[in-house]
């Protein structure tokens, strides 16, 4: 029996994987890099790298704690202006509440994270918030999942996540909990094979498709 749901946020309830992607691309642009949006896509959304690896791969050597204080000003000024909830996600969660213990686990930054749910008015849904920098490992690791699962008291084998990316979906399956893929359009083309169910939008995610699982 599912006790407990887990939620990516990124792109799964908020449609926000775009406003990141133009955060980054600002603050590369001023110091003459490009970053375009399927490789933004591939490399942060698809495989869960970070700038570190971005950096180390076009060989340059910026202040790498600069470039995120700088993206992460990008980003919460892009989320005050045009941050919206994905198709269905505010009705899922009301739906869900007082059935199952709901909680976030985002590989995102604490300060994104909670610029978001402040934003859309949701923080009060989850019983429990993890966070990208408060663990030692973000997805594709089962770091985030398991933290949340510990913190809500719940077995992993309780536990079902709801992803959009295959990052997601890989370490929802490494922490031995179930998951639903709702792909966004931007991950479409990820590989899902992991996943127990694959679904189209949230609107089709109903109590009893996950007490099904």
């Amino acid at each position: 029996m599912v006790s407990a749901v887990l939620f990516d946020l990124d792109d799964l309830l908020s449609d926000t994987e775009t406003l990141h992607c133009r955060a980054y691309q600002a603050v590369l642009r001023q110091h003459g890099i490009d970053l375009s949006d399927s490789e933004y896509h591939e490399h942060w959304v698809r495989k869960g790298r970070g700038m570190t690896e971005f950096l180390r791969n076009r060989g340059l050597t910026l202040d790498l704690s600069a470039l995120r204080k700088v993206k992460a000003e990008q980003y919460l000024r892009l989320v005050e202006s045009c941050c919206e909830p994905m198709p269905g996600a505010i009705n899922l969660l009301d739906r869900l509440r007082g059935h199952k213990i709901l909680g976030l686990a985002s590989s995102a930054y604490a300060d994104a994270v909670d610029a978001v749910l402040t934003k859309l008015g949701i923080a009060d849904r989850f019983s429990c918030i993890v966070t990208g920098n408060q663990v030692p490992r973000i997805k594709p690791f089962p770091d985030i999942f398991l933290e949340a699962a510990r913190r809500l008291q719940v077995a992993p084998r309780d536990c079902v996540v709801i992803e959009d990316a295959e990052k997601g979906v890989i370490a929802a399956h490494a922490a031995g909990m179930r998951c639903i893929a709702v792909p966004s359009p931007r991950t479409a083309g990820n590989d899902f094979s992991r996943a127990d169910m694959v679904l189209s939008s949230l609107n089709e995610l109903t109590l009893e498709l996950i007490d099904r699982l």
